[in-house]
């Protein structure tokens, strides 16, 4: 008799459930693999959404996989299925519908869900809409087309996704931010600076230290009150608030939580054959030397792929500096490595110039380069990144700036062919 095939389940089919999967299958062409989902799409490229929002993707680019990929590779999917029991003892989930599914090893990839707008009037006023899922962006991008007023609310980059999205489709956008500035606990004002003049130069109306304190229903749009004065009639509201992830099965388990679900290097969980991975991982990164989550396709997709190779007996420890990158009102930004937002205690170096927006921050602890902020221009992204993966020591700091200023040497010419 052949040995018994090894039971996978995934919870959730995001990046990391869907490209964790795909490797299992690479890896095992025995192993039965079954994915879990409450939402009812295959997987979407999240990255993609606001260009879908802005108008410039049709909607059948988003999706990344369909049910004919699932099927090909003899991958289970149970799409609009919620499941709400884990036995990590008798290694069992129970969904509804479909009743249970044992597995001998399974992946929690379960994500975040959008923190809510909850003020006086929320739960009345029409058109206020996060963005996370497919349907929220399809919802937001049926009321642009009737919209001249959109309010956003939110310092991070669902806010600025947002107000992106909604500027470039030619709707009135005002933009209200809690803080000072964007990103205020990872730039500091000169950064702060470079993103309002960017976004003034779209066009975007920015209210800086301004949140909304109550919303009213008003003859089919929202009336919005804000604390510091801002008021408006708005036809469209975009809210950013962070997220909370969906850790709430994992309660009574004995999984370690904390924001997140924490593990180690190899994307271990604190039970036995069980891993985390995507947003919803806290994982401990070798690179920084701290646990910490990373909400990015990039990262998510890589830890799909890796924990996949643990999950199937490796032990191989994800080495990889967490990245943020993309469009920012006709520019860029990209987010390398550990910022002040997440180690207060780092030192900075800064250089910016307004006329030109284009702004650099580089973060360090002791002699090693931990992370980096871009704006502008992306020159010298890939130096910095090799920087920080090395944890090579830097005894004059000022020399990664002129590192940065250096020309880029063009990759050499093949010979050609005798």
């Amino acid at each position: 008799m052949g040995a018994t095939a090894t039971r996978f389940v995934i919870i959730g089919n995001g990046a990391a459930g869907t490209y964790c999967a795909e490797q299992l299958r690479k890896l095992d062409a025995a192993c039965e693999i079954l994915m879990i989902d409450d939402e009812p799409y295959t997987l979407y490229n999240r990255v993609s959404l606001p260009r879908f929002l802005r108008g410039v993707l049709f909607e059948q680019r988003v999706y990344v996989r369909d049910q004919e990929w699932h099927d090909k590779l003899r991958i289970g999917l149970r799409l609009e299925t919620k499941v709400t029991h884990i036995d990590i003892d008798a290694k069992v989930v129970t969904m509804e519908p479909g009743g249970q599914a044992p597995y001998d090893r399974l992946l929690f990839a379960t994500g975040g869900r959008p923190n809510p707008l909850r003020v006086p009037g929320s739960d009345q006023a029409q058109h206020i809409f996060n963005f996370q899922y497919f349907d929220e962006a399809k919802g937001m991008l049926a009321r642009i087309k009737e919209s001249r007023l959109a309010v956003v609310l939110g310092g991070s980059f669902i806010g600025y996704e947002l107000a992106e999205a909604f500027n470039h489709q030619k709707v009135e956008t005002h933009w209200l931010q809690r803080g000072p500035w964007f990103l205020r606990r990872s730039l500091d004002e000169a950064g702060g600076r470079t993103v309002t003049l960017l976004a003034q130069d779209a066009g975007v109306h920015l209210h800086y230290e301004e949140t909304i304190a109550s919303v009213a229903p008003s003859n089919g749009s929202t009336l919005v009150a804000g604390t510091n004065g801002f008021s408006a009639t708005a036809d469209l509201v975009g809210v950013g608030l962070g997220l909370t992830m969906n850790i709430d099965l994992l309660k009574d388990t004995g999984v370690k939580t904390n924001v997140g679900v924490v593990t180690n290097e190899f994307l271990e969980t604190t039970a036995p054959e069980v891993w985390a991975a995507g947003d919803v991982a806290e994982f401990y990164d070798v690179v920084s030397q701290r646990h910490h989550r990373m909400g990015t396709w990039d990262n998510s997709l890589n830890h799909g792929r890796h924990v996949a190779k643990n999950m199937l007996g490796a032990r191989e420890p994800y080495v990889e500096v967490p990245t943020y990158a993309s469009s920012m009102f006709n520019s860029n930004i990209s987010v390398m490595g550990v910022t002040t937002e997440e180690e207060p205690d780092a030192e900075d170096l800064v250089e910016f110039d307004e006329d030109l927006r284009n702004y650099k921050r580089l973060f360090f602890l002791g002699d090693r380069l931990v992370g980096a902020i871009l704006i502008g221009k992306m020159k010298g992204r890939k130096k910095v990144l090799e920087l920080i993966s090395s944890r090579a020591s830097i005894e004059k700091r000022e020399s990664v700036l002129e590192l940065l200023a250096m020309p880029e040497v063009p990759a050499k010419a093949p010979a050609p062919a005798e």
